[in-house]
């Protein structure tokens, strides 16, 4: 086995957190030359290239970006040991839960609420992002859970779960004012304007075909990834908006928003639950995450 330096492991870490060899000396306590000397000698023991110099700074070539993601993962577990030790290994039950910003917050409010129903001892703390980054969180163990709008499985790979909880009824929604422009629907959807998710969402990809289907050309006034963003532009009547009859059923129930048909039109948001299948956690975590993952189920769906 070649041993492994950490002190040139954290080094190269700060450096590639800095994005600079000066900023990162500076956090070091080094000298520039000191700490440039030490970065050259772990380039040696890898072998290989992880740094390129430039005028503006350092960046990470292909090599340093694995080993820079492995040192994250490595001082993300350093960090945890540390505050375990200073809490006198008295571990906090705390489900650590990575949401999609193009979720549902009513859905994800559902599913926390039914976790700590579940799990009494058990807190929660969110985390909002872009699918991707959360699932990269998830893999490295920042992340418990992550509520997704898609089948994540195949980015995951091995060694975790995936789970459908819900198929939420997507309509089209505006304010009071909004609706009285809309005699004939889904003709007069084009005097509005939509307020929908960006292209490549699988809600906006359905929404899109129904309006082909009925030989509907709309303008686009807002594309977003906030669900709630367009739940707000909707309220102020800044369009018509494509969201689950669930996400809105208290604006609905207010009269904040209405809904412009009577029929589903068969357009549905997919909730997606995603965990390791051995998640390191505290046990009271551990069992609300199965519970989770075995029995929770959004509205009526089963």
């Amino acid at each position: 086995m070649i041993p492994l330096n950490y002190h040139h492991l954290y080094y190269f870490w700060t450096v590639g957190k800095a994005g600079s060899i000066g900023a990162a000396a500076e956090r070091l306590y080094l000298s520039q030359p000191a700490l440039s000397s030490q970065l050259k000698a772990f380039e040696r023991s890898c072998r290989t290239s992880l740094l390129e110099r430039g005028p503006h700074g350092v960046t990470l070539t292909a090599h340093g970006r694995v080993v820079f993601e492995r040192c994250e993962r490595i001082f993300a577990e350093g960090e945890e040991l540390t505050a375990l030790i200073k809490a006198g290994f008295r571990v906090p039950a705390l489900l650590r839960v990575g949401v999609c910003q193009m979720v549902s917050p009513e859905a994800v409010l559902s599913g926390l609420d039914y976790a700590s129903r579940a799990e009494r001892g058990c807190g929660v703390t969110v985390f909002s992002g872009e699918t991707d980054a959360l699932l990269a969180k998830l893999k490295r163990g920042a992340l418990d859970l992550v509520v997704a709008d898609q089948d994540c499985s195949a980015s995951l790979g091995r060694g975790y779960r995936c789970r459908l909880v819900g198929r939420l009824a997507v309509g089209f929604v505006a304010n009071k004012s909004a609706k009285r422009r809309v005699r004939r629907f889904p003709g007069d959807l084009a005097k509005l304007g939509l307020l929908v998710r960006p292209e490549h969402n699988a809600v906006r990809k359905q929404v899109d075909q129904y309006l082909a289907r009925n030989g509907l050309r709309c303008p686009v006034v807002a594309d977003s990834d906030e669900v709630d963003m367009l739940r707000r532009l909707a309220i102020k009547g800044r369009g018509v908006a494509a969201l689950s009859e669930y996400g809105v059923a208290a604006d609905l129930r207010a009269g904040r928003l209405v809904k412009l048909h009577s029929r589903r039109l068969g357009i549905e948001e997919q909730v997606w639950f995603l965990c390791a299948t051995r998640p390191r956690a505290n046990p009271a975590v551990r069992r609300a995450l199965e519970a989770l993952m075995t029995s929770f189920a959004l509205g009526s769906f089963r």
